[in-house]
């Protein structure tokens, strides 16, 4: 019976309920795709450890600290292990986009676990000071095997009083969950740190490793409060936290998101609110009739609801189903740097259904309301 009622409703004025379900898909495909991609900017992505503190430079993202700080760390309760590093940055976005070298202390393997190489390469690239170990997506895009040279050029000044920086490939690294992570070089911190001409003895980045979650908590607290007034003062912090506050100074990428939806969605609503409105008033005659017949007010309530519901539950199915073949074309286009990093998940499906019944009834309620108090005499006489 409601069904029967329901796809009369919705077959009445197709191309109007075509247009509608349209305008809602558009608004969920919109929906699904920023949320998938916002964890890129907000931290939810995996694979960012809370074990892991990353010390940088408090007030430039790209500034330095002394290699001292390394010393005062390694003193600390609660630190397994302290890796550090440095960045060979191009001028060039462009350069910059093709990969960056990473110059690492000896220990990087071990405490990044989320880097994987061989025994045989960690070997090479120690005994080997202008040696480098190359991601396998890097690897891959420049066609690079063991034994060629990788020649990047760095705003980073060479002893010999150039830019060009050239290194020999002894291995290659892959990384666990964020392909794009592939997209570096790894090379000797000591052996560069001798090679520039300027900044010497400093660095880009601590990382710590912590016994625990907890422990990590308290040493981030006692690194800033230790350089809180020096020259060189910190941001310390679990990797996946720090993330999200280097996200946060570019823009607060979650408001802006939520801002476009909210916008979107009160858009929506009042769209299908006038559209199934309009709907219920150009059938004033038709529910008229159905109540002549025997149907009671809240069998037509019900219909009335039930459209709006089989609209909005079309347009969040059709979707988040283009949702979910977009994720491929993205990894595809980012030439594997996304790979294993978007995703649409549970949360982002079970939000989108929870929106769209909401939508629904928000829509339906008063147009139901109406039909639901509708008197046959003043049916018959409107229509």
């Amino acid at each position: 019976m409601y069904w029967t009622l329901v796809k009369i409703g919705l077959i009445r004025k197709r191309l109007r309920t075509f247009l509608t379900i349209m305008s809602m898909f558009i608004a969920f495909v919109l929906y699904g795709s920023l949320n998938t991609l916002s964890g890129l900017f907000t931290g939810s992505i995996e694979g960012l450890s809370a074990d892991n503190v990353m010390v940088m430079p408090r007030y430039d993202m790209f500034g330095k600290l002394p290699y001292s700080h390394v010393n005062y760390i390694e003193t600390l309760e609660g630190v397994e292990e302290v890796m550090y590093m440095d960045f060979l940055i191009s001028d060039s976005i462009e350069s910059m986009m093709e990969g960056v070298a990473y110059a690492v202390s000896p220990n990087f393997f071990e405490v990044y676990d989320r880097f994987e190489t061989t025994e045989q390469a960690e070997l090479a690239l120690r005994n080997n000071p202008n040696g480098t170990i190359v991601g396998q997506l890097m690897a891959d895009q420049k066609g690079l095997r063991i034994g060629d040279r990788l020649n990047t050029e760095s705003s980073s000044l060479n002893i010999d009083g150039t830019n060009n920086w050239s290194f020999e490939v002894v291995g290659f690294y892959t990384a666990k969950q964020i392909k794009g992570d592939e997209l570096g070089a790894i090379i000797n911190w000591p052996a560069f740190d001798e090679a520039r001409m300027s900044q010497k003895g400093t660095l880009g980045m601590i990382m710590v490793k912590a016994s625990s979650a907890e422990a990590g908590e308290k040493i981030s607290k006692q690194i800033d409060e230790h350089f809180k007034n020096s020259s060189y003062a910190t941001r310390s912090g679990p990797e996946s936290m720090v993330a999200v506050e280097m996200a946060g100074e570019i823009a607060d990428v979650e408001l802006i998101v939520n801002s476009i939806l909210l916008s979107v969605f009160f858009t929506i609503l009042l769209v299908s609110s006038n559209t199934l409105a309009q709907s219920i008033r150009e059938r004033t005659s038709d529910i008229g009739v159905l109540k002549c017949l025997g149907y009671k007010d809240l069998t037509i309530f019900s219909s009335v609801i039930l459209e709006a519901i089989t609209i909005c539950l079309t347009a969040v199915i059709a979707g988040l189903a283009v949702t979910l073949s977009l994720v491929p074309l993205m990894e595809s286009m980012s030439g594997g740097m996304l790979e294993n990093t978007v995703s649409v998940t549970p949360s982002i499906i079970i939000g989108g259904f929870l929106i769209g019944i909401v939508i629904a009834f928000m829509s339906a309620a008063v147009p139901a309301y109406q039909a639901l108090r509708l008197k046959v005499v003043d049916a018959l006489r409107e229509g």
